[in-house]
């Protein structure tokens, strides 16, 4: 329903008409009518002290003219009811029928009178416009029906209207029309000064009439257009059946504002309902999962963990609440890393990664976390929600199958895969910068004998000596590699000329070549050695490598501990030659 948006500071009258206490009732009613105010104020010593209104009209005694010389004081009401400025027209009209008055002084939250509001305010700006559209005039007329000759004094008949609690009388004319007398017109005979009259002289002729079958909307219409509080409700065939008013308008809102409230609370209760079972599911996720949460404020203040944080970091609640999550900081991260982070949660509301953080034992540990802000309906950072995960035993189990990928299990030593990604990088570098490479493929001569007659145990250590001689013998830059059984592959990054190379190669022939034990046994292993250089033995990885196994096989039939260039020095190939 609309009317719920609008308040009273939307709708009321905020010109005040008022009077000293001691004007008389006739000065103070010429005023309203000449205002056309349904009511006045009634002032003494600058403060409101009483109302006066149509309403109250009806209890001025004008058989005799000495009444309404009467200061205005001794016929008001008082004290003034006062309504809130911010509130509904809904509740408004609930007031209205509830303490039965037709107007409030409308106040502020200081107190201080910001004008006045009447039921006809209500009634003429409530935004109810579709329901009543659908309610017909005679579900809500007043039926009992009193019509009054023309003729009859007008102090009799607002006498009869003080008996019967109405706000207006229908006369019959002298020609068998109708005719009204309303509140307004006591209120103008009283401001006339005039002695009694008969009711004829200051009844409205004719009575305007709407049938019993329009809807209240067509209702509200007549009376907004015509300026006019009541209407004539006639049957079918245009006999007077009673009087529709504002305030048969007012009880219709009234009871629909009722009724729309009772449905706001009703679905107000089932919110609250809902909202209880998702808090009390909030705290059973909170307590029993196994991800830590922590709750700061928006000083990043720690305000709640739950049970898991205090598994995952060793710090009980109290141990942590009030202090900042720095405290799990381990120094892995710069000042930059954090700075980023909360410059992105300024400005998304959230933030999502890796840390490294130290548990209260002091051993490090990975989590994965995800931080979002929670703000107020103004936007501004109420709290922070932090959930994560520790991901030490995961993340240390993908670089372990990473490093598998590019190693070989048994050395730890790249493997073809890591080898060849090196070796396009390195055979880049060369190109740009002119300079040379060496590929040094490496075959074990004596280890398939070595490897049947101790066993493959001792086999495999001696493959983890070799590799451990030949790292021994290169640069860090460069890349020992083992390809699998018995064969490696060293990588000589920017060499300065080829007659470097046989320098390392005879390093290399000379170390794997001492004797090692193994289960309690001295044993001794030879090598042949094939070299293939860039650019003049290869453009690529493939080439380079498949060039340096063919020489490695030439090196071989000339026998153990030999080596041989795929390009040929001179006398390179002759074992004297190393």
């Amino acid at each position: 329903m609309t009317q719920t948006a609008i308040t009273l500071r939307n709708i009321i009258s905020h010109s005040l008409l008022s009077c000293a206490s001691a004007t008389p009732l006739a000065e103070a009613a010429r005023r309203m009518v000449d205002a056309q105010c349904s009511s006045i104020l009634v002032e003494d010593k600058g403060k409101i002290v009483g109302i006066w209104t149509e309403r109250d009209a009806l209890s001025v005694d004008l058989s005799s003219g000495g009444a309404v010389q009467l200061p205005i004081s001794l016929l008001m009401s008082s004290p003034v009811r006062t309504i809130h400025i911010d509130t509904s027209i809904g509740e408004a009209a609930l007031r209205f029928r509830r303490e039965n008055i037709r107007h409030f002084l409308v106040i502020d939250e200081s107190g201080k009178h910001k004008g006045i509001v009447s039921q006809s305010d209500v009634v003429l700006n409530q935004g109810i416009q579709y329901y009543i559209s659908l309610r017909d005039v005679k579900s809500v007329f007043g039926r009992n029906l009193l019509i009054l000759p023309y003729t009859m004094p007008a102090s009799s008949v607002i006498l009869e209207m003080q008996r019967g609690n109405v706000d207006a009388m229908v006369i019959e004319g002298p020609d068998g029309g109708h005719g009204i007398l309303t509140e307004r017109d006591v209120v103008k005979l009283i401001g006339s000064g005039q002695p009694d009259v008969s009711v004829g002289q200051l009844a409205t002729f004719p009575l305007m009439s709407i049938p019993a079958s329009s809807s209240l909307y067509q209702a509200r219409k007549q009376f907004i257009e015509n300026n006019i509080r009541h209407l004539g409700v006639s049957d079918d065939d245009g006999d007077l059946l009673g009087l529709i008013s504002f305030a048969d308008i007012l009880a219709n809102i009234e009871s629909e504002y009722i009724r729309e409230l009772e449905e706001m609370l009703k679905e107000r209760d089932e919110v609250l309902a809902i909202s209880n079972r998702h808090l009390r599911l909030a705290a059973t996720v909170f307590e029993s999962t196994h991800e830590g949460i922590f709750v700061t404020d928006a000083d990043q203040l720690i305000e709640s963990v739950n049970p898991a944080f205090t598994m995952i970091t060793g710090y009980e609640a109290h141990q942590v609440i009030g202090k900042k999550p720095s405290i799990l900081a381990s120094g892995t991260h710069d000042a930059a890393f954090y700075e980023s982070m909360y410059k992105t949660l300024a400005l998304v509301g959230h933030w999502q990664g890796e840390i490294w953080n130290r548990r209260r034992d002091g051993e490090i540990y990975v989590e994965w976390i995800t931080i979002n802000a929670v703000k107020d309906d103004a936007g501004q950072v109420l709290n922070y929600v932090s959930i994560f995960s520790d991901i030490t035993n995961r993340k240390a189990a993908e670089e372990k199958m990473s490093f598998l990928a590019q190693h070989d299990a048994l050395t730890s030593l790249p493997n073809r895969v890591l080898l060849e990604d090196r070796l396009l990088r390195a055979i880049s570098h060369a190109e740009r910068n002119n300079r040379k490479l060496a590929v040094i493929f490496i075959d074990l001569v004596d280890f398939k004998k070595i490897n049947d007659s101790i066993g493959h145990h001792a086999g495999d250590q001696l493959l983890q000596i070799v590799a451990q001689k030949l790292s021994a013998c290169v640069r860090s830059e460069d890349t020992v590699a083992r390809l699998g059984g018995d064969e490696f592959v060293v990588l000589l990054e920017e060499i300065g000329v080829k007659d470097n190379i046989p320098l390392v190669v005879t390093k290399i022939l000379d170390a794997v070549s001492r004797p090692v034990v193994l289960e309690g046994q001295p044993v001794s292993v030879r090598s042949s050695i094939g070299i293939s250089v860039y650019p003049e033995d290869g453009q690529d990885a493939d080439d380079l490598i498949r060039h340096a196994d063919a020489a490695m096989y030439r090196a071989k039939m000339q026998g153990p501990n030999t080596f041989c260039f795929c390009t040929p020095l001179v006398d390179s190939e002759s074992p004297d030659s190393r």
